[in-house]
């Protein structure tokens, strides 16, 4: 039994294709060789995109996007949003002399609260919940 070694990427942006790939499929404006071809993708390569659950995943999203939404603005800023990933990655890893560690922790704040892991966002809306609870408390005494 041969040895295989997972590539992993260093960077986990990485999708293990172009991030508007999906999209370009979905919206059929194109074939799929024309849309390769585009992106730089080989049969080979396409045989292994094509298979991956996560990019069928994506493809599937896309399409279901494409129906409800059409070509928004929104869904451009998403894909935007999706490809600045990349940018955002190599700022943050960039040596200190090229990018002010006050840009890095910027970009480091928002990936988090983006990603929805931001507790602080959690804490605050169940301590304004509480807040509220407490404010609309009515007591009645009968005597």
């Amino acid at each position: 039994m041969a040895n295989t070694v997972a590539l992993v990427p260093t960077d986990p942006a990485e999708l293990g294709w172009p991030p508007t790939f999906p999209l370009e499929l979905a919206m059929r404006e194109h074939s799929v060789q024309e849309v390769c071809e585009a992106y730089g993708i080989d049969k080979q390569e396409w045989h292994r995109i094509r298979q991956d659950p996560g990019f069928i995943v994506e493809l599937s999203a896309a399409v279901d996007t494409l129906k409800k939404e059409g070509m928004s603005f929104r869904l451009k800023a998403r894909i935007q949003a999706t490809s600045l990933l990349q940018t955002s990655w190599n700022l943050i890893h960039a040596p200190l002399e090229d990018v002010p560690a006050n840009v890095k922790a910027d970009l480091i704040k928002f990936t988090v609260r983006a990603a929805g892991l931001d507790a602080s966002v959690e804490q605050k809306g169940n301590a304004q919940a509480k807040a509220i609870g407490n404010a609309l408390q009515i007591n009645i005494h009968l005597d």
